[in-house]
């Protein structure tokens, strides 16, 4: 399956496109157009007709995390949860961000050159099946009106820079989203994720975003910890990641 993405308008209204999954060239995404709107079952049905029509050896459609009542949808069109993540949130204000904001957080700019070695560090980062390549980071940095993507160089052992991690993190009216966060496994607990966070914070409040959101999955407490240490709050909803494989995907994908 190409990476060309094909946009599909539905009777509710509701549109979808097809990438690849990351790393697995048999598994498609299907990343709704605005998240602010809900599909229907049938909908979420004909994307998976579609999805197997398009190419016929794919063995798995997958979801983005997706907001309860979209992730309903796809549950009643046979979708099967794979992971849940936790949604936070932080507000932002001149006033509780202000002390922090003075310091300066020694990042800088993520540049298309660093998008290889980035790309490595995040599937390191988080395992397969949830690792990024160039083009699902570059997906992610698009999603918003206004992004910013940093970097946290690092001396190696041999006095040489490394990327120690970095940070992804978007902009849409009074929402600021920090969109990835990753750090060399290696690297950890030396204060990078903080710094990152820190300046992603920032960029926000000075954009003028008043809320920040983030996910994480539920067992990651390092992340969980850090947020929390950060401002956020736990949301009572969850996000969720479904998939329909197998024999059900096909099954679908032959309901014509």
């Amino acid at each position: 399956m190409t990476d060309t993405t094909e946009e599909l308008k539905l009777q509710d209204h509701v549109g979808a496109r097809f990438v690849r999954w990351p790393y697995e060239p048999d598994v498609t995404q299907v990343i709704l157009l605005d998240h602010h709107m809900v599909p229907t079952p049938e909908s979420v049905s004909a994307w998976a007709v579609e999805a197997v029509a398009s190419d016929p050896d794919i063995r798995a459609v997958r979801t983005g995390a997706m907001f309860p009542d979209a992730a309903a949808s796809f549950a009643e069109a046979g979708f099967r949860p794979i992971d849940t993540l936790a949604l936070l949130e932080a507000p932002i204000t001149p006033k509780s961000i202000r002390s922090l904001c003075r310091r300066k957080f020694d990042t800088q700019r993520l540049r298309a050159s660093h998008l290889p070695d980035v790309a490595v560090l995040d599937r390191r980062a988080f395992g397969d099946p949830w690792g990024n390549d160039v083009r699902s980071l570059t997906d992610i940095a698009d999603a918003t009106p206004r992004h910013r993507a940093r970097v946290v160089i690092v001396n190696d052992g041999n006095g040489g820079p490394n990327i120690g991690g970095f940070a992804l993190t978007g902009q849409s009216g009074v929402f600021g989203y920090l969109q990835r966060l990753a750090v060399d496994p290696q690297l950890r607990r030396r204060g990078i994720g903080r710094r990152l966070v820190a300046d992603s914070l920032c960029w926000m409040q000075r954009r003028g975003a008043t809320v920040a959101m983030v996910n994480t999955g539920l067992d990651n407490e390092a992340a969980l910890a850090l947020y929390a240490d950060m401002g956020f709050r736990r949301r009572s909803e969850t996000l969720t990641i479904l998939e329909l494989a197998g024999d059900a995907l096909h099954r679908a994908g032959g309901a014509r």
